[in-house]
């Protein structure tokens, strides 16, 4: 799949420059891991099938957005374009959900 970043200051968690997010070092790392396999899954079956990831639509939202673990306390959070070839992620923000 195309993985999108919302915006320039979340992409950079992917560079050299990740410090400058103000992401704790272990959720750049892990957050790097999960969009990595977000490229490699063919589609969204994959990332509801890898159960660790605790892929999930958020209900309080009605724009349809979706998130997935980066660690236990933070979750990446995207929305998914399936009318794409291949099926675009647009990565809307790396929140800390406790």
């Amino acid at each position: 799949m195309e993985v999108r970043f919302d915006n320039k200051n979340l992409a950079i968690v992917e560079t050299d420059s990740a410090h400058k997010t103000k992401l704790p070092p272990e959720v750049v790392l892990s957050a790097r891991r999960k969009i990595r396999f977000m490229r490699e899954a063919k589609d969204v079956r994959d990332l509801r099938n890898w159960k660790s990831l605790h892929f999930e639509k958020l209900s309080n939202d009605p724009d349809g957005e979706y998130s997935i673990r980066a660690n236990n306390q933070w979750r990446i959070v995207f929305d998914i374009d399936e009318s794409c070839q291949p099926t675009e992620i647009n990565i809307k923000a790396i929140k800390d959900y406790h």
